[in-house]
């Protein structure tokens, strides 16, 4: 009976120590992405990288794109127990890390004579109109900073209309008559 059950323990033992097959995507990390330089070749981004593109977006005899799935990783922290009051002192590098879920894809772009010429979370597209903000808040406004920091041209400009109103100040001395209106006398 003793026989059995230590056989029985070492068996489970065996068992739970044991690992199974799992499965995921290649990927690429900002360790990796930094290594990237424009106008390296296919080959050169290859032997940088860890793993070879997860698939191919397209290609012609213009450019192709190349798509990696980009993984951030998580470094083991120290937890403090202190009763009510328990806290994670978070460790920025540490030899224990665990790799994250897929953040993004990071396409990148070659040209015909295969050197990279764009990457980013997107395809690169050369006809694509840049969308920024201008300082007045406009999507693709003409308004700038002039040297005085102040916004000018653009939406930030009041439009000038042609007629309306003008308020004007004028210091002048002089007597005001019975009847109300203001006598001035000729200057020096």
């Amino acid at each position: 009976m003793k026989k059995y059950l230590f056989l029985s323990m070492i068996a489970l033992f065996i068992t739970g120590c044991s690992s199974k097959d799992a499965w995921n995507s290649p990927f690429i990390n900002s360790e990796d992405i930094v290594k990237l330089e424009f106008k390296m070749s296919k080959n050169d981004v290859l032997s940088i990288m860890p793993e070879p593109p997860l698939y191919v977006e397209s290609g012609n005899s213009e450019a192709s794109v190349w798509v990696y799935n980009v993984r951030t990783i998580k470094v083991k922290s120290t937890q403090i127990f202190d009763g009510p009051n328990s806290s994670t002192r978070p460790t920025k590098k540490s030899t224990k890390i665990k790799h994250q879920p897929k953040i993004d894809d990071l396409y990148l772009t070659f040209n015909a004579n295969e050197e990279l010429i764009a990457w980013g979370p997107k395809p690169y597209n050369p006809n694509a109109k840049e969308i920024y903000y201008d300082c007045a808040g406009v999507c693709n406004g003409e308004a700038y900073l002039d040297d005085c920091g102040k916004c000018r041209g653009g939406s930030a400009e009041p439009i000038q209309e042609e007629g309306g109103s003008f308020k004007l100040e004028l210091n002048i001395e002089g007597q005001e008559g019975s009847d109300g209106t203001l006598k001035i006398e000729g200057g020096k």
